[in-house]
């Protein structure tokens, strides 16, 4: 009998695996959440909420439902929260969380957040991490607060503010999902709200590093190729 204890497989994945992983995990959670009796109106199958797990979560804000009609608020709720962690990314939430334990971040932990944060350099991802959920806030906090003088008018404080959370949340996140039946054509004539929404979408459609790098930089000069190259087009 051997007297060294039988070593413990591990599970070793590519850095792209971990994160698709990581995706399937927040949409399968959210599809369990949002087939709870008090998250929906009772009219969602297991399809439906698997669709539009998957479209928040991947913001790619398609949906088959009506979603002030189909979720009740705790629903909704859901669907923000994966809506922001589609747009963040998984990497950047794992990173953060191993910061809170530990000053470094592991060689492994770092290749996988190069390839969720599009970053090659590995002393950099760290800081990118802070940077993404940095500005995701600060731009969010100010949608915030424009679109709930915009909307509270019309709704009332409580309820504009909830709405002015929800559309500065998926219009940064360029995830297009929304409250209203027929989306914002009700709006169309409300210049605050059409102006403050187009500019969260192209904010976030930058990207977090042309954002950081212009941030840095300041001058068209010392901005990188990759900055460039998506401001002129």
């Amino acid at each position: 009998m051997s007297i060294y204890p039988k070593s413990h497989k591990t599970l070793n994945l590519s850095p792209p695996s971990l994160l698709a992983l990581g995706f399937l995990g927040f949409i399968t959670f959210g599809t369990l959440l949002l087939k709870l009796p008090f998250a929906n109106t009772g009219n969602v199958s297991w399809m439906d909420a698997l669709f539009t797990a998957t479209s928040a979560v991947t913001i790619t804000g398609l949906s088959v439902l009506n979603i002030h009609e189909s979720f009740t608020l705790f629903g909704q709720t859901i669907i923000l929260l994966l809506i922001q962690s589609g747009g963040l990314g998984f990497m950047t939430f794992a990173i953060l969380a191993a910061l809170s334990l530990s000053p470094k971040v592991g060689l492994k932990q770092q290749m996988m957040a190069q390839d969720s944060l599009g970053q090659t350099s590995l002393s950099k991802v760290t800081f990118v991490a802070k940077g993404v959920v940095t500005y995701t806030l600060i731009f969010e906090l100010i949608g915030t607060i424009i679109l709930t003088a915009a909307f509270a008018p019309t709704y009332g404080f409580a309820r504009g503010l909830y709405y002015a959370v929800f559309y500065s949340i998926s219009s940064f996140n360029n995830a297009g999902f929304s409250l209203f039946s027929n989306s914002l054509v009700n709006f169309q004539s409300n210049y605050i709200i059409c102006i403050t929404i187009s500019i969260l979408y192209t904010l976030g459609g930058l990207g977090f590093l042309v954002l950081m790098d212009i941030k840095q930089n300041k001058r068209w000069k010392k901005l990188t190729p990759n900055s460039k190259l998506i401001l002129i087009t």
